[in-house]
């Protein structure tokens, strides 16, 4: 007999979208993916087939959670201004930085700031608005109810807190062919940045000069610091043994234990 409901996470990255479907113990019952191409049109179609596909519980309205990653979400990082004392005020700020890094009008895009202490750097991210109003109207003629949405920086930094133990460090994030970095110091987020990568899942030799290579790579081009921790987390790659002599690789696991490394191969 089924549960009588089920919640699901979808995580959507460039290549693919996977769903885990758990029962409300917390058991994973089912995990889905389809393949796609960085194109809305193309998501919003392949997301509604997973939809058709996965469990359902026998009220016949669960919860469906979703995970941004590249390239959906975009981020910045706001330097403090003393003069912004509203929360419309910090968007605005966001819009226009993000207008300027990404060299796009950020009006049309959806923006959650995350808080921060007075005086602290504050991190934004953007996804388009029309796409989040197609999916809340896909989740309600599917009849589910949607839940939170996430950037993947924040599914990945509320999973390994605890673990998140150093003075300054730098985060990792790698997705297929993606990977997203943010920079830590002075009890706060001081930078973000998301590049390209191409790992090879059969040479794990390589793993550390290509990561070493990127890790100075977003600090050049986010005018951050080189920080000596570089904490690693991904749901594409196992990579518990990467050591470097200028660096102290520290691995934390899948970025959201519902997504774990090779179920998007079965």
């Amino acid at each position: 007999m089924s549960p009588l409901w089920i919640k699901h996470c979808a995580w959507f990255s460039k290549q693919r979208i996977r769903i885990a479907s758990r029962h409300w113990s917390g058991s994973v019952l089912a995990r889905q993916r389809a393949s796609l191409d960085p194109s809305s049109d193309l998501l919003v179609n392949r997301f509604q087939e997973l939809l058709n596909q996965v469990p359902r519980g026998r009220l016949g309205y669960d919860q469906v959670d979703l995970i941004l990653g590249s390239p959906w979400v975009r981020y910045v990082c706001l330097p403090w201004q003393a003069g912004l004392n509203y929360e419309r005020d910090w968007e605005s700020y966001a819009r226009l930085l993000l207008t300027q890094h990404y060299g796009v009008s950020s009006e049309s895009w959806r923006i959650r700031i995350a808080p921060g202490g007075y005086g602290q750097p504050r991190i934004a991210a953007a996804f388009d608005e029309g796409l989040y109003q197609t999916l809340l109207e896909l989740c309600r003629t599917s009849k589910m109810k949607l839940g939170k949405i996430e950037p993947l920086f924040t599914t990945a930094v509320n999973q390994h807190q605890r673990q998140l133990k150093a003075a300054e460090y730098a985060l990792l994030i790698l997705e297929q062919g993606h990977a997203l970095i943010g920079f830590y110091r002075h009890q706060a987020w001081q930078g973000i940045i998301s590049l390209p990568i191409q790992l090879d899942h059969d040479s794990p030799e390589n793993h550390t000069l290509s990561l070493a290579a990127l890790v100075r790579e977003a600090a050049v081009l986010s005018e951050q610091f080189l920080p000596e921790h570089i904490y690693l987390t991904s749901s594409e790659f196992t990579l518990r043994s990467v050591k470097s002599a200028d660096f102290d690789f520290e691995w934390l696991g899948a970025v959201q234990p519902l997504f774990i490394t090779g179920d998007a191969s079965q």
